[in-house]
């Protein structure tokens, strides 16, 4: 008997060969080598009880029963043999046997008592040992698979936080989750086929051939020739089911894609009443699902059946080829020898099935795994310069100088050149893509600049350490990302090391008290995912407050205070203002009252610096400035025009 191992569409450029991939997830057992060393050991002595018990019946027919029976002329094999050739009166022929010496009778029943004493210690040895072999090598086979996915989750997540945020922006969250939760968790299972399975069922195969050849090392031989069928049809069929599985697990992203589109715009589906019609979208892709799962099902079925059938023939063909011989006294066979082997061979099915089947998971899961690690050799962010240095704070302010950035088709900045001192209120306005959020990403170095730089004191971004950038800037968005936790765990997230005191004084100040005390459970009130638990304004509020309690050096606004109606807005006005004092801020379409405050107003349009200048300036100048501030003193009936 023996097995074959197969071990493993579009890749991503520069991912991995596919059997390179499978043999990087095995790289994962590595530093749990001696639990897997554990595991494989119990699993070669349960193997070897296996064999025992099977082996078992030798003794108890050759050196129990037989012998018993031997006082009472127990019929042979060659009778057996005249039976099968036809000759009915053979037996009738033979001479009556000699009755049996009594000194040998004796002889005979002390050497039964002996081996069946022996038979009854062994199968007792069996009995109480398998269970214990088998919940050891189950026990420390789960116990080491389960450190290894929390392993490779830590991995993905770790990887995940490491892209840059163009790698985000540029692939469906859909398949981003389809990839860090099935495809690791298909290639996971990848290692659980292997050493649950495959190297366990190597193990006990091993030992079966070995106890074969013992017993009947002819017999033995004739079996060997199915190691080479299984090769074969693991080989014909691996392509067919890695290319299935690859079109699966792509499709699996397309399901997770649609239910991820359902649950964020799940207002606008009810305001539209659109639940039939996204129904019927999620169903037609769970059907392609479902076609593509049972394409590679199909193949995945058919071979295992194909090798269960070979098992099947050999296993029958064996038994009826060494019938013959022991009726023949060929080869040396007993009625014992060919019981044991029958047993043995019998035992070694399961594993020899196991073997197959865990060749053909792997090839299913393989597709899996080289999706993983297309994620997972995604470029990060570009690593610090080697002469990358620390900042503390903004002693004498930010230059942009001739900026140039494209996300890769139209410039979104072209040749973008101001300067901000230190301390200063800049305000950026302009139409919706003029490049407004562009220029503080780039401000953030979530992005790099195509040409030109952006300076904080002197020093270009690209050589200050990029944690010792982002330690100095905070930022307050239009729609505030708050965690699923309490109100003071979202205020400390930006600096969980911060007394009591200091997180209190930061709610105060940006108004978070207003609200937070009059609830239940005051600041440990539980915010729900996203802060759904809270309004639009105290979100807001709770942001400000977490940004107040990092006191960065620079404050970036976007758009804060354009969703909120005129009372939440002078809230979050007087928090923002008990964040301004000292600090360089970039404001980005506040509302007339606070640009009319900003040191100076930068213009885009068209990612270009069309005007720049303090409010009263502009407003003498005209131009697209001017006209934004038209429309917002003047908005049409029915609307709420605002600098955008």
């Amino acid at each position: 008997m023996s097995g074959a191992s197969a071990q493993g569409g579009g890749a991503a450029p520069g991912a991995a060969p596919p059997r390179a991939a499978l043999w990087r997830i095995f790289g994962y057992a590595r530093p749990h080598a001696a639990l897997v060393a554990v595991s494989l050991g119990l699993s070669l002595a349960f193997g070897a009880a296996l064999y025992a018990r099977a082996y078992l019946v030798k003794p108890i027919l050759d050196d129990v029963l037989l012998p018993q029976g031997a006082a009472v002329a127990a019929p042979q094999p060659s009778d057996w043999l005249r039976l099968l050739g036809g000759d009915s009166t053979a037996r009738r022929e033979q001479p009556a046997p000699a009755p049996p010496d009594p000194r040998r009778r004796a002889d005979l029943e002390r050497h039964v008592r002996e081996g069946f004493a022996r038979v009854v210690l062994a199968a007792a040895v069996v009995i109480f040992s398998l269970p214990l072999l088998q919940f050891g090598r189950v026990y420390a086979s789960e116990h080491f698979l389960g450190r290894v996915y929390i392993d490779i989750q830590r991995h993905v997540c770790a990887r995940l936080l490491a892209l840059p945020l163009r790698f985000h922006h540029d692939h469906r969250r859909g398949d981003l989750l389809s990839r860090t939760l099935r495809d690791a968790s298909s290639a996971h299972g990848a290692l659980g086929l292997l050493f649950a399975d495959f190297a366990p069922a190597v193990l006990t195969v091993g030992l079966g051939v070995a106890l074969l050849f013992a017993i009947s090392w002819q017999l033995a031989l004739v079996a060997l020739w199915l190691g080479p069928l299984l090769f074969t049809v693991v080989a014909l069929f691996g392509t067919r089911i890695r290319r299935s599985a690859r079109r699966r697990q792509e499709k699996y992203a397309d399901v997770t894609q649609r239910l991820v589109e359902i649950l964020s715009g799940i207002k606008v589906i009810k305001a539209f009443r659109a639940e039939p019609l996204e129904e019927a979208a999620f169903r037609r892709e769970t059907r392609r699902l479902f076609r593509r799962t049972m394409s590679a099902v199909r193949q995945r079925v058919f071979a295992r059946s194909l090798v269960e059938m070979l098992n099947n023939a050999v296993a029958i063909g064996l038994l009826i080829l060494g019938s013959l011989l022991l009726l023949r006294g060929r080869w040396g066979l007993t009625l014992g020898d060919l019981a044991a082997f029958a047993a043995v061979l019998a035992t070694t099915y399961k594993p020899v099935k196991d073997l197959a089947k865990a060749s053909v998971g792997l090839l299913d899961a393989q597709p899996a795994a080289e999706r993983l690690f297309e994620l997972l050799d995604s470029p990060a962010e570009i690593e610090d310069a080697p002469d990358a240095v620390a900042i503390e704070r903004v002693a004498t302010g930010v230059r942009l100088r001739d900026v140039s950035f494209s996300y890769g088709r139209e410039p979104v900045l072209r040749h973008v050149s101001f300067e901000v001192k230190a301390g200063q209120v800049v305000a950026i306005v302009g139409p919706t893509g003029s490049g407004k959020t562009t220029l503080t990403d780039l401000l953030l170095r979530f992005y790099d600049p195509v040409s030109g730089a952006i300076e904080i004191d002197g020093v270009d971004l690209r050589r200050i350490q990029r944690g010792s950038l982002r330690r100095q800037i905070a930022v307050v968005t239009q729609e505030p990302f708050l965690f699923d936790g309490t109100i003071r765990e979202n205020i400390q997230y930006g600096r969980p090391e911060a007394t009591e005191a200091e997180t209190l004084a930061a709610a105060q100040a940006a108004h978070v008290d207003e609200f937070a005390l009059r609830l239940p459970a005051g600041y440990d009130t539980q915010v729900g995912a996203g802060g759904a638990r809270l309004s639009g304004g105290q979100r807001q509020r709770v942001a400000i407050a977490r940004a107040l309690l990092v006191d960065p050096a620079i404050l970036i606004f976007d758009e804060a205070t354009s969703a909120l109606d005129s009372k939440s807005e002078r809230y979050v006005q007087d928090a923002i203002e008990a964040l301004l004092g000292g600090r360089t801020v970039f404001v980005i379409a506040h509302r007339l009252s606070t640009i009319r405050r900003a040191d100076r107003i930068v213009v885009l349009e068209n990612g270009v610096v069309t005007q720049l200048g303090t409010h009263a300036e502009l407003v003498r100048e005209g131009g697209l400035y001017r006209e934004l501030l038209d429309l917002q003193a003047a908005p049409r009936p029915g609307s709420d025009l605002r600098l955008n």
